[in-house]
């Protein structure tokens, strides 16, 4: 029932694939330069090498997070063949739950692909003993994974019960995630407002959730760019989460309202 779907996923991991799979030969080639290995001699003499687990996948997170938002229009996809697709002898609820379930899949094994290749990089300079799991590790990973099937769910559920592609809504959405953080921080101790009314915005803001987590303070300290009632670490981790659900949620109740 799922079999075009499948072959869909198949393409886009292969080209997600491709486009990672360029950058790590392009980082290799970087980090195995004359330069580079000096100074990562030197720097393993003074012993100040220390690599945590969590900004491993933290950038492992940012290559799920930008695949999960390629494919979050599955269900949107089908829409200029849905009489076709709804001759299947199966409820429309169901197929749309297999469509979000193997795209779930798909961003799993996006995220597990990033993850490998960084620290395959890291065993090539044969640094790979001084990676540690850090008290940021948990938390990275599922605040990742996390913005990433928010992103997705929420793409989906603005998307599903329409009859034009959602392309568009996709790249907007990138803009103003940005923009949302960007004019959070910038009215931040300034216009209290202004700041107010960013921060709510940023509460269906994926990036808000994750952005910088693993490499500042965010990891300690609440979030600036969201309302202080869920900008602890846990929060961020359940909210992802949630508003992701809510969104599949949303997309399946659209999509199987869709008239053909």
């Amino acid at each position: 029932m799922t079999y075009p779907q499948i072959l869909r996923l198949r393409k886009t991991l292969t080209i997600y694939g491709s486009i990672i799979g360029g950058l790590f030969l392009i980082a290799l080639m970087i980090a195995h330069s004359p330069h580079a290995a000096s100074d990562l001699s030197d720097a393993s003499k003074r012993k100040l090498i220390a690599i945590p687990l969590s900004a491993l996948l933290f950038s492992a997170a940012w290559g799920a997070i930008i695949y999960a938002t390629a494919i979050s229009r599955s269900l949107n996809r089908e829409y200029d063949g849905v009489e076709m697709v709804w001759t299947k002898p199966i409820a429309r609820e169901r197929l749309a739950l297999s469509y979000i379930l193997l795209d779930f899949a798909a961003i799993v094994v996006a995220f597990i692909a990033a993850a490998a290749l960084c620290v395959l990089l890291i065993a090539s300079l044969g640094l790979l003993t001084h990676i540690s799991v850090d008290n940021r590790t948990v938390p990275t990973l599922v605040i990742g994974l996390g913005a990433a099937f928010m992103w997705y769910g929420l793409m989906q559920g603005l998307t599903a019960g329409q009859r034009f592609r959602g392309g568009v809504i996709t790249g907007v959405s990138w803009a103003a995630a940005f923009v949302f953080i960007s004019l959070a921080e910038a009215t931040q101790g300034g216009i209290e407002p202004l700041h107010t009314i960013f921060t709510i915005l940023n509460v269906v803001n994926p990036l808000a959730y994750f952005s910088s987590y693993s490499l500042s303070g965010y990891g300690a300290h609440p979030s600036p760019v969201l309302p202080q009632a869920i900008a602890g670490t846990e929060m961020r981790m359940l909210m992802t989460w949630s508003l992701g659900l809510i969104g599949c949620a949303a997309a399946i109740a659209g999509w199987k309202r869709l008239e053909a």
